[in-house]
């Protein structure tokens, strides 16, 4: 990955094909999962699950969430500072009827192939936008950034003593 944090956090962003959810149970307990994804134009995240598992319900109950996309182990040079990001985020259906709904659903299946194909028929599945609300992302030791501004794109070096 690049030595730039703006370049290092679009290619992590570009080239993850899943993130981690990190959600809360009816009884308010931590749960975590995963879900391929899409960004939409305003680089909200996208993600198509079925209600019949326990992360959907999980957000329908309490649409605040975590998401944590990582550096692959096996690419880290550091295992105890592998590159990641993550976001809180507040999830929103999209409604079938959505003007957006179709052309996501088109953007899964030209990243995922034609499984999203045989999905998009199940009526048991559901498209959520999980929009950003605050970030952090790491490159390493002593590389940790706030993400903040217009979309979090700017990039606020956390320094000694900050969190």
């Amino acid at each position: 990955m690049s030595k730039n944090p703006e370049e290092t956090l679009g290619q992590l962003l570009k080239c993850a094909k899943t993130l981690q959810l990190a959600t809360l149970d009816a009884g308010g307990e931590p749960s975590i999962s995963y879900a391929p994804f899409v960004q939409d134009d305003a680089g909200h995240f996208c993600i198509f699950v079925s209600r019949l598992s326990s992360h959907t319900q999980e957000i329908l109950q309490h649409p605040q969430l975590s998401v944590l996309l990582i550096e692959d182990e096996q690419m880290a040079r550091q295992i105890f500072a592998r590159t990641r990001v993550t976001y809180r985020c507040v999830a929103e259906v999209v409604a079938r009827e959505a003007a957006e709904y179709a052309s996501l659903l088109d953007a899964m299946e030209a990243r995922f192939g034609n499984v999203v194909g045989l999905l998009r028929g199940l009526g048991d599945f559901v498209m959520f936008r999980l929009v950003p609300q605050s970030g952090r992302f790491v490159m390493g030791f002593g590389q940790a950034f706030v993400l903040a501004g217009e979309g979090l794109r700017e990039l606020q070096h956390i320094g000694p003593g900050q969190s």
